[in-house]
Parts: C-alpha cells; structure tokens; sequence
C-alpha cells in the first residue's frame, strides 16, 4: 500500500482525533476538530455555525446514547489551503449496536498546519422509519 500523501495524511489524523473524541464522550474535543467558523448541516435541521453551537449539536448526540463514531474516507480531492472529503460513516451505541450509518461530504481548510472541518454535510442511509 503506497504511503498517503501530507494532505490526505492530514486528514486521516484530523478523522482519528474526532473519533477518539468521540469515543470519550468529549463534545469539546470534537468541536476543536472543526475551524472556529466551521458549519455543520445535519440531516433534518437547520445549519449550525461556530464551535459552541457544534459543540452543543454533538452533546445532544452523545446525550442521545450514540458513543462510537467510525468515519471511513473514500475520495479527497486536494486545493490549495483546503480539501473536499467524501466517505461513509457509521454511528454506533456503547454497546456497539450500529444506530446510524450513511455518507458525508467535508470541506477542510488548513489551519495553523493541521486540517480542520470547515464544512460538514451527511446523510443517512437508512430508510425513513414510519
């Protein structure tokens, strides 16, 4: 397997950092994966922007019983100060029961030498449920 190049490396770290966050239950550590002015679009909901509202989103989240966060990369698309991710993830309970899993799409911006989500979209892959 040829080695990654720096930017897909970059965020290979940056996907990492957040699921060990994650995976502690640290909300403010996943904030920090994301830039001070990042924006997530979840599924159902209206737009949230900044740390302190991203924060906020991932606490209900992890409030919600969803401990795990697996974020598997399929296409990085490289530009200059910045990347377009696109992958799979999977959402899961502590108990490891997957709760959710579907696609996302990222934009990374180079911060201070380090990758950060500066836009972060998904979707799920599970039909409706009734």
């Amino acid at each position: 397997m040829a080695p990654l190049a720096p930017t897909h490396n970059a965020i290979a770290l940056s996907n990492q950092a957040f699921m060990k966050a994650f995976a502690g239950d640290d909300a403010a550590a996943v904030s920090r994966c994301y830039t001070e002015d990042g924006k997530i679009l979840p599924p159902q909901s209206e737009p949230i922007t900044g740390r302190p509202g991203i924060e906020a989103f991932w606490r209900m989240v992890m409030d919600m019983g969803i401990k795990s966060a697996t974020l598997e990369t399929v296409d990085v698309i490289e530009y200059p100060g910045g990347a377009c991710e696109v992958g799979h993830y999977l959402l899961g309970k502590a108990t490891g029961q997957p709760v959710d899993r579907g696609n996302y799409m990222v934009i990374w911006r180079e911060v201070d030498g380090a990758m950060k989500l500066y836009r972060d979209i998904w979707n799920t892959s599970l039909p409706p449920s009734a």
